[in-house]
């Protein structure tokens, strides 16, 4: 089973921050996948590191600042879609929007704090491996505290952007963890409004405590 400090330490820390040593290969890579990613993940990393958006008064700007960096590199909807699985199709085009919303504010909510605590970790790229046409699939190792995380992250061709739909911690998905504990809520379509209003009140709550 995967231990419950390492989804909750290391998920978006991992997918936002894990390829810190991309820059140097990417020119191996293929159609720019990895180098575009790159650019985006030293971008975020300067704005941690900038002292003058570290202090409190700034927090909320700079929280601003990453997620405009870290949004354009995941595709929020199909990881929502994924999340859900076969119950998507229960949902309305407007539960459908309704949920991706929620769904990419909760993992803010989750994540953005570790994302803020980034402290130097290692990391080392081991292999991209094309899963198919439009997959990708690129491991390393994330090196923390004196242990070893094995770490993959899924890139999707849609559209003909390639974005990251699904993050895999020592061989457990992210989205599959969620997908478990949304397939037992939706069991009818009159399960979705009462799903969708329990997301919202977390979301709500977690903006609530930022706020005080």
């Amino acid at each position: 089973m995967l231990r419950r400090f390492m989804v909750n330490r290391l998920f978006f820390w991992i997918v936002v921050l894990a390829p810190l040593s991309v820059w140097s290969v990417t020119a191996t890579q293929e159609g720019g996948r990895m180098g575009k990613l790159a650019a985006s993940v030293q971008e975020a990393v300067a704005i941690l590191k900038d002292p003058e958006l570290s202090v409190p008064a700034r927090r909320e700007e700079r929280r601003e600042m990453l997620r405009r960096v870290i949004y354009q590199e995941f595709d929020f909807a199909r990881m929502s879609q994924s999340a859900v699985g076969r119950a998507w199709v229960k949902f309305t085009p407007g539960q459908q929007q309704r949920f991706s919303e929620l769904f990419r504010r909760l993992l803010e909510n989750t994540y953005m704090g570790v994302i803020e605590r980034y402290n130097g970790e290692r990391v080392e790229f081991v292999k991209e491996t094309n899963k198919a046409e439009d997959l990708v699939l690129v491991e390393s190792v994330v090196y923390a505290k004196g242990q070893q995380y094995r770490l993959g992250y899924y890139m999707r061709n849609t559209n003909g952007a390639w974005k990251v739909d699904d993050v895999v911690i020592e061989g457990v998905s992210v989205v599959a963890n969620y997908r478990s504990q949304f397939q037992q809520a939706i069991r009818t379509a009159e399960d979705i409004e009462p799903l969708l209003t329990r997301l919202q009140e977390k979301v709500d709550a977690a903006a609530t405590q930022k706020g005080s």
